[in-house]
């Protein structure tokens, strides 16, 4: 699930320059916002007038892993009450962004479109091309974290049934307790236990540096840390007034990664495994750690049932002596196509799954997701991890990916840099770097 989002945060980075030329296109994950159009553009669309109720169709367009069996259940009910049809355009998890952009800058685009929450919303302009979902009933209702990551210059343009989470190092329990081993608090406690392992004949750490997208992840979990060191940090990066390469415990963290590489932390195979072999490897007790998001652990005891997985907890990556939990926006949100013509039934539409009866029907279909977005609602999802993490955390801060701009846009100039660096070709200073550099590029680029 996380992957799928990932890789098409790292697909973004081409695409950020392309659209910034065009008139009336977007940008990345997401786009800035005027306060101009508010629910009044809602009221009154350039478009034309709806058709009759049995005539109408919804276009929906997402990556084909963001659309579950529960979505088309309830899409179906909504029609069988209202005549309002719902057509799901799914692409290829890869390919999704990349068209996406393509059909907002030709004003193809379906009349709901899926999209990563957060920042990224920023990149794709939305006071242009997306309605502003403010004064809608059911966002009343929004916890604090849904209502933050659906919005940007304070004006809601996401509709979130997903959930909040986040990465962290899943460890063992088992493994733990036989070495008396306890969650660190800073580096220096992590590197005992990782030594203590390895003694043990254990690898500490499941490491899959062959993928791109999951190399970003140890660097966006360090938010805590920068801001502890300047409060001011994530301002500076967002008004262009501030670096990465600023920071001098991003680039100790770095540092620290490339240290447990070289260590042996991360096992022979660093380089070369892939994320899908993370599950045996934890599964089978041969690996006592994996940077992974909130749910994982699920996943792995479907597969290895007796793995005791369900017993599983989390800590804050301590590189940097980080201890701050970095959470994500709020997974994945719909926003409304400026462009639809269907507003009135979109509306019925997110009235109907905002429903208290539907989304317990959505939520308990969703075992993969953590913390429900909408208050009032009392389903137990799997979130064992999360409240382990959280209970281990000094504190919790959205982290780098989804609070600054143009960070999930620079993921694979961020991956190959740390694989170069694993490599000894560049050093953590030229890392941060690289990244600084690609964001002014896109600084500049939305700029015109």
């Amino acid at each position: 699930m996380k992957k799928s989002l990932l890789v098409m945060l790292t697909c973004i980075s081409t695409l950020a320059l392309v659209l910034s030329g065009c008139g009336s296109s977007s940008k990345d994950a997401a786009s800035s916002v005027k306060p101009a159009e508010s629910t009044a553009a809602m009221q009154a669309p350039t478009a034309k007038p709806e058709a009759a109720k049995k005539d109408v169709t919804i276009t929906v367009g997402a990556s084909q892993n963001w659309i579950k069996d529960i979505d088309r259940k309830l899409a179906d009910q909504f029609t069988q009450k209202t005549g309002i049809k719902i057509d799901f355009q799914v692409n290829p998890d890869d390919q999704y962004i990349n068209i996406l952009k393509t059909k907002i800058a030709t004003k193809e685009a379906p009349d709901i479109l899926y999209m990563a929450s957060g920042i990224g919303i920023d990149s794709f302009q939305p006071e242009k091309n997306f309605m502003d979902l403010s004064n809608e009933p059911w966002a009343a209702n929004y916890t604090d974290w849904a209502k933050a990551g659906a919005s940007i210059g304070g004006k809601i343009y996401g509709f979130n049934t997903w959930s909040v989470d986040g990465w962290g190092l899943l460890y063992n329990t088992d493994i733990f307790a036989k070495y008396n081993l306890q969650p660190p608090k800073t580096y220096a406690e992590f590197m005992q236990i990782c030594d203590t392992l390895l003694k043990n004949g254990i690898t500490p750490i499941f490491e899959n540096a062959k993928d791109e997208w999951h190399l970003p992840i140890w660097l966006q979990e360090l938010a805590g840390a920068a801001v502890k060191e300047d409060p001011g940090f994530i301002d500076k990066l967002n008004n262009n007034t501030g670096k990465f390469a600023d920071s001098k415990v991003l680039a100790t963290g770095l540092g620290q990664y490339n240290e447990m590489n070289k260590k042996g932390y991360f096992g022979k195979d660093a380089l070369s495994n892939e994320w899908t072999k993370g599950y045996e490897a934890m599964g089978s007790g041969k690996y006592a750690m994996d940077l992974v998001y909130t749910t994982y652990q699920q996943e792995v005891l479907a597969k290895f049932p007796n793995s005791g997985a369900d017993k599983w907890k989390m800590f804050p990556v301590p590189m940097g002596d980080n201890t701050t939990f970095g959470h994500s926006a709020g997974g994945i949100i719909r926003v409304v196509n400026k462009e639809t013509k269907n507003i009135d039934s979109i509306r019925q539409y997110f009235a109907f799954l905002s429903s208290q009866d539907n989304l317990k029907a959505y939520y308990s279909e969703r075992k993969d997701l953590g913390p429900i977005s909408f208050k009032g609602i009392e389903v137990a999802p799997a979130t064992q991890a999360l409240q382990s993490v959280q209970s281990i955390a000094s504190s919790q801060l959205i982290d780098l990916n989804d609070s600054v701009k143009f960070y999930g846009d620079s993921g694979a100039i961020i991956a190959k840099a740390m694989q170069d660096m694993l490599f000894g070709k560049l050093t953590p200073l030229d890392v941060l770097k690289k990244l600084d550099d690609n964001r002014e590029k896109s600084f500049k680029a939305t700029a015109k």
